[in-house]
């Protein structure tokens, strides 16, 4: 009977350090789902500081010369066709 207490004794304190670790596993958890909208926020703070956004002019810029790239490129792709490239660069000079 005495071997049956010390296996189960030895069972119960080596179980209290496992306890312990899964109770601070979910603290952790739960202040991380507390101060959630916090930790976006820093994270959102620290991507803008590595990569800011482009001001709404570099968007207009970057859309016209992309605009106009593809144009190009029709315009190269069908230059057998006259009337198709005359078109195409009277939509160029409206954009």
């Amino acid at each position: 009977m005495s071997i049956l207490l010390q296996t189960t004794g030895d069972t119960a304190f080596s179980l209290l350090p496992l306890l312990r670790g899964v109770g601070l596993v979910l603290a952790i958890a739960a202040l991380a789902l507390f101060f959630k909208p916090l930790l976006v926020g820093i994270f959102r703070a620290l991507v803008l500081v590595v990569h800011p956004r482009l001001s709404k002019d570099q968007l207009a810029a970057r859309r016209n010369m992309r605009n106009a790239k593809v144009l190009q490129r029709m315009t190269n792709s069908s230059s057998g066709n006259a009337s198709l490239t005359a078109e195409l660069r009277a939509m160029a000079a409206r954009s």
